[in-house]
């Protein structure tokens, strides 16, 4: 049952984890003030992943002074996080949530991956006709980055940007012309170190700090069974197969106008540099904080906290600045945000795996940090609206249910979120698929992905070896249904490998299900552009080490059309699968179940579907929407110096991978700052 976790979840990643502690140091301070004992700077930034890495490092090279807080400590020292084949969801970096997909309980526990805690604390993954008697449901697992760098250290890098008409929407939606398809281009432009294509291709950059591979072809030369399926489908879209290796090398980010309504066979970059070595947003801020003056003296002010759970936003009622001239109570005053309350300590937050009410402190350590011009969230899709609604803003319901004071009445606060849902279609192969090995490794090399002893590591340290080359994961294959949205817009990407990915679990928990046999193969669909935004987060408590009541309500909003795209998804790669050619194919459809009618395959889709890229809970939206957080500069309505940098912040899914789209508002939030400042 163990290997059948670790097949699963290397159906994506392709790697296993290794659980390395390393020792968390919190930097001292550079160039913030003091008040009274309190730590004062320009900025607050809250969270170190893609959404506050580049705005914190960002402010602190224009000469502000800025303190970032992190609640998970700094894993450089664990080399599997150096290395992107290997880094994934580990003890030390993660926090694990559990969600629900419904409210209604009997299609929740129809999927069949659901995790149960039984009473000894162990941890059991199937439905629920199925659960032991005396197993408590805990939900859907779903891991998120808890550490220096958030969710870009512990994802599988996959690099995709989000369509021309994704950000053109964007300035339709405010009036705001900044948000455009080509300014969005120059800013990735500006940040991208590509490693994959020749230098001076259009629409890419390759000077900035983040850093873009991806393959050469010759990994397809050496998996044949994987590179027939993928020309299969080639064939299926019309295309000749024999160009199958070529097609596969092909820019998915390209600068043509025609992009997005150009289906078929690309790669897939990942953020990683030229020996595969994960790119991160952690190296972002590391390498800012080790900037050094001619002089040795630190060369920005940046402050890296480290083991800050940040509990409140702290507001002053009586400064604010308002619309208006008058002064006290003027209604037309705002509060305005001049600082946050933290916790101090180490897997305080109970979604940390480590966390026990016995070994860690029943009471930690409240401090206090003030910022002289402006607080930014980027805690993440789940902790950011968790944050504001502790700090009193949210839905007034929500709020009065747990006696908060209402600062603002925001009502989209934890609502509208969206996620990308994915299915695998699993088919049975005539024979079991094989990767042969390079000629450029020692005879007999076998990796240990990680493990103590593992000669990959080794090799890789000297930019060789499997760990410092392409792997089956660098393939993304577009479809254009007859139900996207714009239409002729692709709104489908597979990824295919030879494993089933189903989603996740932890490698710990014991599973309800065979392990899958070798000649197994998963073609995995995500749906790039959902029309479902009626996912919550909302409050548990007033306690900010507990974790919100997650539910992702999907298929609520726009289900005929996303399962009419994805059930057109599944028959392509049915066809695919069949018309496979020997000695692999043809390839036997086993999952999702075959002869249903059209409502019992919806219904399969709708209790076996996952995800694992939430976005939306702090939406940006036009002036006049209740339910926008946000407006197009980051700033939360209705209060003063409180910004969202984060996946939070997206009012719609940003394609079907959103870490690079949110490296890129980062970078404009930045310049808004800024401009403000």
């Amino acid at each position: 049952m163990a290997t059948r976790i670790c097949r699963t979840l290397a159906a994506f990643l392709l790697v296993l984890p290794n659980y390395v502690l390393s020792n968390s140091s919190s930097l001292p301070p550079r160039g913030p003030g003091s008040n009274g004992g309190e730590d004062v700077y320009d900025y607050i930034v809250v969270g170190s992943g893609p959404g506050g890495a580049p705005v914190a490092t960002n402010l602190a090279k224009a000469g502000y002074s800025v303190l970032l807080l992190e609640a998970g400590d700094d894993q450089t020292g664990d080399i599997t996080t150096q290395i992107l084949q290997l880094g994934i969801p580990q003890l030390t970096n993660r926090w694990d949530f559990y969600v629900r997909h419904f409210e209604d309980n009997a299609t929740q526990l129809r999927n069949n991956h659901l995790t149960w805690q039984r009473a000894d604390g162990s941890l059991w993954v199937g439905n629920g006709s199925a659960a032991p008697a005396d197993a408590t449901l805990l939900g859907i697992y779903y891991p998120r980055g808890a550490t220096l760098g958030g969710g870009s250290v512990i994802n599988a890098g996959a690099t995709v940007l989000p369509s021309r008409s994704y950000w053109d929407g964007i300035g339709t939606l405010t009036g705001d012309s900044s948000w455009n398809a080509d300014n969005l281009r120059e800013i990735f432009q500006r940040i991208e170190n590509n490693h994959y294509l020749p230098p001076g291709t259009p629409g890419h950059g390759f000077t900035g700090y983040f850093d873009t591979n991806g393959n050469n072809g010759t990994i397809w030369e050496r998996a044949p069974g994987t590179t027939a399926i993928l020309g299969s489908m080639v064939s299926t879209l019309g295309g000749d197969p024999a160009d199958t290796i070529s097609l596969a090398t092909r820019d998915i980010n390209n600068a043509s106008p025609d992009r997005d309504t150009s289906p078929g066979l690309y790669g897939l970059p990942l953020h990683a540099n030229e020996t595969w070595g994960r790119s991160s947003a952690r190296d972002l801020v590391l390498s800012t904080l080790a900037a050094k003056k001619p002089n040795g003296k630190p060369k920005y002010p940046l402050t890296l906290k480290t083991h800050a759970l940040v509990s409140k936003v702290l507001f002053d009622t009586k400064e604010g600045k308002g619309k208006g001239k008058g002064k006290g109570n003027s209604p037309n005053k705002k509060p305005r945000a001049i600082g946050v309350e933290y916790l101090e300590g180490e897997a305080l937050y109970r979604a940390d795996p480590r966390y026990s009410p016995s070994s860690g402190p029943s009471n930690p350590p409240v401090r206090i940090a003030k910022a002289r011009k402006e607080v930014i969230l980027s805690a993440g899709v789940f902790n950011t609206p968790q944050i504001l609604q502790l700090s009193g803003i949210g839905p007034r319901s929500e709020l009065a249910r747990l006696n908060i004071s209402v600062v603002v009445d925001l009502p989209g606060v934890g609502t509208h979120m969206t996620d990308n849902q994915e299915i695998p279609v699993v088919g049975l192969a005539q024979q079991p698929f094989e990767t042969l090995p390079s000629e450029y490794d020692p005879p007999g090399l076998v990796c240990m992905f990680g493990m103590p002893g593992d000669p990959c590591i080794d090799l890789w340290l000297q930019g060789l070896g499997p760990y410092a080359r392409a792997t089956l994961n660098t393939n993304a294959f577009t479809l254009a249904t007859n139900h996207s949205s714009p239409p002729g817009e692709v709104d489908i990407l597979f990824f295919a490998i030879p494993f089933a990915f189903r989603g996740y679990w932890r490698f710990d928990a014991v599973v309800n299900f065979p392990p899958d046999p070798p000649n197994t193969f998963g073609i995995s669909v995500v749906k790039i552009n959902p029309g479902n935004r009626a996912g919550t987060v909302k409050l548990r408590s007033t306690d900010p080490r507990d974790t919100p009541d997650i539910n992702f309500n999907i298929f609520t909003e726009g289900a005929s059309q996303d399962l009419a795209a994805l059930r057109e998804a599944i028959e392509f790669a049915r066809t695919a699968y069949e018309n496979t050619p020997a000695p692999y194919g043809p390839v036997q459809p086993t999952e999702p179940p075959l002869d249903q009618t059209v409502q019992e395959e919806e219904q399969w889709i709708r209790e076996q579907a996952f995800g694992h890229h939430a976005s939306g809970t702090c939406a940006i939206g036009p002036d006049g929407d209740a339910f926008a957080v946000l407006d197009s500069k980051f700033k939360v309505r209705g209060v003063d110096g409180l910004r969202v940098v984060d996946g939070s912040a997206f009012p719609s899914a940003p394609g079907a991978f959103p870490v690079v789209g949110t490296f890129l508002i980062s970078e404009k939030a930045s310049l808004d700052i800024l401009s403000d400042a």
